[in-house]
């Protein structure tokens, strides 16, 4: 079977290397995430962390870093806008 050989997939044709290159891309961006991740601060990770991989809320964050919500708020808000800015760049 060629890769350049239509599909059916969800009632639409779409073909096998389209298939494969949007795999490639996601673990492309994927990869490009974790290197972003990796360059974060320590408090940033532990939010990163705690929040969206822990789902912890920012009071239980908080509680657990010793600042305030407001503070947890800001910094993962700032955390979300530098990864936002390096993956789309």
């Amino acid at each position: 079977m060629s890769i350049d050989e239509p599909i059916c997939m969800d009632t639409k044709e779409i073909t096998l290397h389209e298939v494969i290159a949007d795999k490639a891309q996601d673990i492309n961006t994927l990869i490009a995430l974790k290197d972003e991740l990796m360059k974060l601060n320590n408090i940033e990770k532990e939010i990163v962390d705690k929040r969206y991989f822990k789902d912890l809320t920012q009071t239980e964050i908080a509680q657990s870093l010793g600042m305030s919500q407001v503070q947890v708020s800001r910094k993962e808000h700032k955390v979300l806008e530098k990864l936002k800015q390096k993956m789309v760049a």
